[in-house]
């Protein structure tokens, strides 16, 4: 579920592959050995009409949480 920095929250989607490339590949004039993690998503539906703002712990590498969590927002 992508989170859109100043709004939170809507759409949820597949993560088809999760690879690691570089900033390289978007930033033709960033550093080659600037790694980051790579997503190939689906969009798979939406989930709310507008963006629901969330807590973002940005502190902690993994953040688990369920759908029923997502909607009770």
């Amino acid at each position: 579920m992508p989170y859109r920095k100043g709004n939170g929250i809507r759409d949820l989607y597949y993560i088809k592959v999760a690879r690691v490339g570089s900033k390289h590949e978007v930033h033709p004039d960033a550093d080659p050995n600037d790694l980051r993690l790579v997503f190939e998503i689906e969009f798979v539906k939406q989930l709310f009409d507008d963006y629901k703002p969330i807590e973002l712990k940005i502190l902690h590498t993994f953040t688990d949480t369920t759908l029923e969590k997502i909607m009770e927002i």
